[in-house]
């Protein structure tokens, strides 16, 4: 039996009245689809619309990986252009839907066909992936069933932990560089198996996203941190905690109703919450985005923007989206202290930030010198191993009383120092 491979392709259309189905636009629009893609495949191969913005295609008698990956480039080439209609009154066509595809697809090396609901099933999990790839575009071969048989057995296993309450949430320092003062914390999610073995937290957000999970874990991740900050009123902790939101949050118009609820029940200041956002999740959802952003900022919350410079980078987002602070990818801070070229980016990064009235907050930071020349840079805030790794809330709270005496006994003076 031949060598196949399936694509899954995902349409995120500009026209999403159209799921409606009532115009007849909308038919035209799953018409051209329709031909494009037929337009790019042999006669041996087959495709299917399960849905008005996906498209599954079966590709027969490959020869190798390179063929679905140059399918999967065509087909998204081919897709991108807009589709145009000629509309009543116009002398010419007119575009009437932008799609944006993100194919994912999965081949057999084997000479049996795999088992359909393995194909498919790890087709979709490509697709998920290459929603969020520079390229909109994840390839994978499937040598066996085995791979995939784990990542669902560590699907099952982390559902029941997170219904039992068993990840944890770490908590990052963020030091104010002017002062050395501890502002706030980053809240990352942590999970050990009953192995003892740990999970990357990448991996944990790649299966929540995948499959379905997202607004379990984020919730799991806003409450615990919110319940930490409430046990630290009675120790005079006054800092924020920002809480990372994925795209598919960001696509939640309910998760603002949430946060709200969740404030309330920890009876925790609005002020100390920041939600983070990364330009990616942004360019995903730009219509509902600032309305979701607006809500969250009606509450007395900050947002930011998280790994600015490493994706889009347009300024749309910076004028047009209510933000309080800027986050300067690690990338740019790794080498600061030798790359004259990332020292006017970073400087760059934080003009701008303080253009549109933002905080700086410099990732990445491990050295005395990296934060000394963000210092005078006039970065606001750094965040890294040199001030401390991630850490449970109850070695936070030590942790933080160390800082503050050590700062106290300094008599306030202004001086960047070593992990305590």
């Amino acid at each position: 039996m031949a060598k196949v491979g399936l694509m899954i392709v995902t349409l995120d259309r500009s026209d999403r009245l159209a799921a409606l189905a009532q115009a007849e636009s909308a038919r035209f629009v799953i018409s051209e689809i329709c031909r494009r893609v037929s337009g790019i495949l042999r006669p041996s191969d087959r495709y299917a619309v399960p849905a008005i913005d996906e498209v599954w295609v079966l590709l027969a008698d490959l020869p190798s990986e390179s063929l679905i990956e140059l399918a999967a480039h065509t087909l998204k080439d081919s897709l991108s252009r807009p589709i145009y209609a000629a509309a009543p009154g116009t002398p010419a066509p007119v575009p009437v839907v932008q799609v944006r595809p993100a194919i994912g697809a999965c081949w057999s090396a084997e000479q049996l066909l795999p088992d359909p609901v393995i194909l498919l099933t790890a087709s979709h999990d490509a697709c998920q992936r290459a929603r969020r790839a520079d390229d909109h575009i994840v390839v994978r071969k499937l040598d066996s069933a085995e791979d995939l048989i784990n990542r669902n057995a560590l699907e099952l296993e982390l559902r029941k932990a997170l219904h039992a309450n068993e990840l944890e949430v770490f908590l990052q320092p963020q030091i104010e560089l002017q002062t050395s003062r501890c502002i706030g914390a980053e809240a990352l999610v942590r999970w050990r198996r009953a192995d003892g073995r740990l999970i990357s937290p990448s991996l944990i957000a790649e299966l929540c996203e995948e499959r379905g999970m997202m607004s379990q874990l984020t919730q799991f991740v806003l409450n615990t941190s919110l319940r930490h900050m409430m046990a630290w009123n009675s120790h005079d902790v006054d800092i924020s905690v920002s809480v990372n939101l994925s795209a598919v949050t960001l696509a939640d118009m309910n998760f603002p109703a949430l946060v709200a609820n969740a404030l309330s029940t920890w009876n925790i200041e609005p002020r100390r919450l920041t939600l983070e956002l990364t330009e990616s999740a942004i360019v995903q959802h730009e219509r509902s985005a600032l309305e979701f952003m607006r809500q969250i900022r009606s509450y007395g919350c900050s947002l930011a923007l998280d790994d600015f410079g490493t994706g889009y980078s347009s300024f749309a987002y910076l004028r047009g989206f209510p933000l309080d602070e800027l986050k300067i990818d690690r990338s740019f801070v790794r080498n600061l202290v030798t790359d004259a070229s990332d020292q006017r980016i970073v400087q760059a990064l934080v003009d701008l930030a303080h253009t549109f009235d933002m905080r700086a907050l410099a990732e990445g930071v491990e050295t005395v010198e990296t934060a000394e020349m963000l210092h005078d840079l006039g970065c606001d805030i750094g965040q890294g191993y040199l001030f401390s790794r991630p850490m449970p809330a109850e070695r936070f709270l030590d942790w933080y009383r160390e800082l503050r005496s050590d700062w106290a006994g300094r008599d306030g003076t202004a001086e960047i120092v070593a992990p305590v």
